[in-house]
């Protein structure tokens, strides 16, 4: 890699100045190396002793990722710079996993704030607080060790936070001043993106000041204006936030603050309907918790009343009036940017919210969550709309993070265009542009499609909408990239049969068949029904194919899988299955990959699958639970090193579209553990600290990759411990924790996999009965649940019909789990929506929700009967 002259002698000098050396090779994936050279020369010097913060940076694991941020965002930055102490946030992991919330960093605040000599000292204080949370915030965004959701969540919670402190600092300087005294009678209200808790950057904050009926205005108004110059004015560490007061009543002509009975007057009688459509995202962040209560109750009263034509009409002529004329490069205003789905969405919600109450909530994802989950919208537009709007958003970070600015706009500088698409984790514009584009005109389809329909001549287009009836929206989601296959669609009866089967009872595929052109002519062609074989095809790939082509075939893999599945089609009738179906190839799928990867970076270490993994029964959205274990002492650094290109593999192929989720919770400690232990660590830990939980979870394992001698730690591990009385207690309290803590009341006979009579309790029934009598069961030899069952049998732990009835009534949950997954619907809950139950119930081979809901509700019932059954022999 060649480096600028600039950044060429900023090494130099750093060489110089710390005795050490920085290689090339640390910045070679950084987005801009001469920027991150030249800011890590200034770092380096801002602190007390250079070498040594140096050498702890070259030390640690997270060092690059330090570097990383030093090219990517000049703002960050500048904050290390001015307060290098503040890297200590980057280089500890501990630190860096900490999400902020309002509460957390207002106890900070107000710590800091307590040894303060001043007004301006105080509001010092608090933007030294910003500086010192969006640090960690940063690093974790582009690093993609967060999820878009979390970094938004994060950056209003931080926002919230500080508008508190500082209306805590200006009220009592106003109390000093100005003769104030007692609580503050004000309420600051947070509209737009720090309303929906879903802030940028960059983000001007949208506020709305109120005060208690009956105060002085005019005072009062004084008090918010030195709130908004706390805020927006800068000092030497920049300012809080732009401030933006042109929501309140009257907007720019209006009073500063206003009563709560003026705010509930104006909404009454003068709002307009893009101002009901703004108090949607509406939010209460400081003040008095009486007007909090009157503001809930006026939003509830405003927004979800069933919307008529007229106010819908006047929102889409005034968004055309003030989004005309947007540059195709914005995207926030052009077509099918992120105001479209945010438009699209919140009049959705205005017009539904009235009936479906799920929908009356602020953030835009949540709100698509809901729509979907009412079943007013099909799971490939919610898709769609949601991963659309989390694409724009992260590119709108991106552009934010280089200079603090308020842009929405993709730069004209080629050179910005390349950088841009690295931070993206593109490996060039034209990759970012193409996946850009494809976003932007899935959404500006779903916008025109859905607020302004037309009527055309009835074209192949036409006819095929008109065939699939309500499904035609997320059809032609699908198809208007391709339109070509429309033509095959209308001729072709069969093509159109397997496409509604699809969409219908198989949605979660459909964002995959849109993906791939080849998989979606196989779809229509009808050649996806014949036989193949998705673990040959990873286990064919050269081990130095990119990681895009690993990605798509291990999606191409996964979806043809799963695809047919669907097209076989329940059985005739429900009660002619018995028993347990064959395996459904997703754990064997999952295990080439992840054995693919370990080759490929030569780790030095054992892989151990535990759960729906190493039973062979991983379904739609499974993560691959794993312990990595490595032999030798000497090598366990390198071990480390290569989990952690292990895990940055596994986060890429996520990220270019594998279905892939690695889950390493179940290692010893858990998340503050090490990801790699060695054997003798892993037995010590074993001896001294394992609980009975630990050892309940590593029953259900198997040897993915590496040597068997690690596998079989593992499984002395499980069985070390007798299943005393004592020990049977133990567990059974965490089960019952477990079905209390992450079951609601309410889901208890939904949930297929933690609720009464569901997947769970038949895994408990056979693994404890294994570890009580692990001999007679040949515990750790049997890895399906089909033959653990059979061994349970065979050692006349259970009769031949206790059995039977296990194995078909895993086999039914397993079925309604799979089927969950692929309608896409929400975690294994049965769905409440009764068109829903019906499509499910129609996908197991039923005639209605209701006649499903009656063999499902004797299932779990005979499970939970014979789970209770079960426990009173073992304590027996």
């Amino acid at each position: 890699m060649s480096f600028s002259e600039s950044a060429t002698r900023a090494l130099e000098r750093i060489r110089e100045l710390t005795g050490l050396e920085v290689f090339a090779s640390l910045l070679a994936e950084n987005p801009s190396s001469e920027q991150a050279a030249l800011n890590l020369e200034r770092w380096l010097n801002a602190t007390a002793n250079p070498a040594f913060q140096l050498q702890q940076l070259l030390d640690s694991g997270v060092g690059k990722v330090l570097l990383y941020l030093l090219g990517a965002s000049q703002p960050s930055a500048d904050s290390l710079i001015q307060n290098p102490e503040l890297a200590s946030l980057v280089l500890d992991p501990a630190e860096l996993a900490r999400v902020p919330t309002r509460h957390a960093v207002e106890e900070e605040g107000w710590a800091l704030l307590r040894s303060s000599n001043s007004y301006s000292h105080s509001l010092d204080r608090l933007r030294f607080l910003k500086q010192r949370w969006n640090l960690p915030i940063v690093v974790n965004d582009l690093g993609d060790a967060w999820p878009s959701e979390r970094v938004w969540t994060a950056l209003s919670e931080l926002a919230v936070a500080l508008v508190t402190l500082a209306l805590d600092v200006v009220w009592e300087d106003q109390k000093r001043s100005r003769g104030f005294d007692g609580d503050c009678p004000l309420m600051v209200v947070g509209f737009g993106k720090l309303g929906g808790g879903e802030l940028n950057y960059s983000s001007d904050i949208d506020l709305v000041y109120v005060y208690r009926d009956g105060g002085e205005e005019q005072r009062l108004s004084r008090v918010c204006e030195a709130l908004t110059r706390a805020l927006s004015d800068r000092m030497g560490r920049g300012q809080l936030y732009r401030v933006d007061l042109r929501l309140r009543p009257f907007g720019g002509t209006g009073a500063v603050a206003s009563s709560m009975r003026g705010i509930e007057s104006y909404y009454e009688l003068y709002a307009e309907p893009w101002e009901v459509q703004a108090l949607l995202r509406s939010r209460p962040l400081a003040g008095p918790p009486e007007l909090a209560a009157r503001w809930e109750a006026m939003r509830e009263k405003h927004c979800f009343r069933k919307m008529n034509a007229s106010a819908l009409e006047q929102s889409l002529e005034q968004r055309s009036r003030t989004e005309a004329g947007a540059d195709a490069d914005d995207i926030k205003r052009g077509a099918g940017g992120i105001r479209d789905v945010e438009f699209l969405v919140q009049l959705l919600q205005l017009a539904h919210a009235a009936t479906h109450p799920t929908l009356r909530v602020r953030g835009t994802l949540d709100a698509i969550a809901g729509l979907e989950e009412e079943g007013l919208v099909e799971h490939p537009v919610a898709h769609a709309l949601a991963s659309g709007y989390r694409f724009l958003r992260q590119l709108e970070h991106r552009l934010q993070l280089v200079g603090d600015q308020q842009t929405h706009t993709i730069p004209e500088d080629a050179a910005a265009r390349e950088r841009l698409a690295m931070l993206m984790a593109c490996v060039n514009w034209r990759e970012l542009l193409v996946q850009l584009n494809l976003h932007r005109r899935t959404i500006a389809g779903l916008y025109q499609s859905t607020l302004h329909p037309t009527s055309a001549p009835e074209s192949d287009r036409e006819h095929v909408a008109s065939e699939l009836g309500t499904l035609s929206q997320a059809a032609l989601q699908w198809f208007d990239e391709h339109e070509e296959f429309y033509a095959s669609l209308r001729q072709n009866q069969d093509s159109l049969d397997r496409v509604n089967a699809i969409l219908r009872f198989a949605p979660r595929l459909v964002p995959y068949f849109q993906a791939s052109v080849a998989l979606t002519e196989m779809l229509v062609s009808g050649e996806i029904e014949e036989a193949f074989d998705p673990v040959g095809a990873i286990e064919g790939l050269p081990l130095d194919a990119s990681p895009r082509t690993v990605a798509e075939v291990f999606a191409r893999s996964w979806t043809h899988v799963l695809a047919q599945y669907a097209l076989v089609g329940a059985p005739a009738s429900p009660e002619t299955v018995t028993g347990m179906s064959p395996p459904l190839g997703i754990s064997e799928l999952t295990e080439a990959l992840l054995r693919h990867c370990a080759r490929r970076l030569l780790v030095e270490f054992e892989m151990i699958g535990l759960g729906s993994l190493a039973l062979g029964e991983m379904g739609v959205g499974s993560d691959a639970d794993l312990v990595l274990l490595v032999k030798s002492k000497d090598r366990h650094f390198d071990a480390e090193t290569h989990a952690q290109m292990f895990l940055g593999l596994i986060s890429q192929l996520k990220r270019l579209g594998a279905p892939i989720e690695i889950d390493l919770r179940l290692r010893p400690e858990g998340g503050k553990g090490l990801l790699v232990r060695t054997y003798e660590g892993f037995a010590q830990y074993e001896l001294e600290s394992m609980e009975m939980w630990e050892r309940f979870a590593l029953g259900y394992s198997k040897l993915v990759f590496g040597a068997p001698e690690g596998y079989d730690l593992v499984l002395k591990a499980a069985y070390a411990q007798p299943l005393t009385p004592e020990r049977l207690k133990e567990l059974l309290a965490m089960k019952k924790r477990i079905e209390t803590e992450r079951v609601l009341p309410q889901h208890v006979r939904r949930d297929v996999k933690l609720g009464h009579g569901g997947l769970s309790d038949v895994e408990w029934i056979v693994h404890l009965h294994e570890m009580r009598y692990p001999t007679a069961t040949s515990a750790g030899e049997a890895v399906g649940m089909a033959d653990r069952i059979r061994a349970l049998a065979r050692a006349q732990l259970i009769n031949a019909i206790e059995a039977e009835m296990l194995q078909r009534a895993y086999g039914d949950l397993q079925r309604v789990r799979l089927r969950i997954g692929l309608q896409g619907l929400k975690k294994e809950l049965l769905p409440e929506n009764p068109d829903r139950l019906d499509r499910l119930a129609l996908s197991l081979g039923y005639q209605t929700g209701n006649q499903f809901l009656a063999r499902h509700e004797a299932t779990i019932d005979a499970v939970r009967a014979m789970y209770r059954e079960a426990l009173e022999r073992l304590k027996g």
